[in-house]
């Protein structure tokens, strides 16, 4: 799967997901810093499968209908807790379709809010 983190993610985060390719769009040679969020969704079209973010909004304030990378919303951003979630996060990513939303939990359960495809 590709994932793309969004900028309220650890980026420390990228080599915990063991078997996916991962980006940051903090990455220098990505240059999606600071690209509003329904800019930032259409660049994952066709380049990522997945957005994982803290951003708790994105998935009320974007049409996701018909996209084709799913999000996954994480509980926080804090470094310590994310990177304690990531055996969770890997089980999760599954779960999320294209176009589809999932919640996180900081006990690692994840809630659809919206399922796409």
């Amino acid at each position: 799967m590709r994932i793309l983190l969004d900028e309220n993610v650890p980026v420390q985060l990228k080599p915990l997901l063991v078997g996916h390719a991962v980006r940051s769009v903090n990455d220098p040679d990505i240059g999606w810093k600071g690209i509003r969020n329904g800019r930032l969704l259409e660049r994952l079209e066709g380049n990522y499968d997945l957005l994982l973010t803290a951003d708790k909004n994105l998935c009320f304030q974007q049409e996701l209908i018909g996209r084709a990378a799913g999000i996954m919303v994480l509980p926080t951003n804090r470094r310590k807790q994310v990177l304690a979630l990531a055996p969770q996060i890997l089980a999760a990513l599954e779960s999320v379709s294209k176009g589809g939303c999932v919640l996180m939990q900081l006990d690692g359960t994840v809630s659809n809010w919206f399922r796409g495809e």
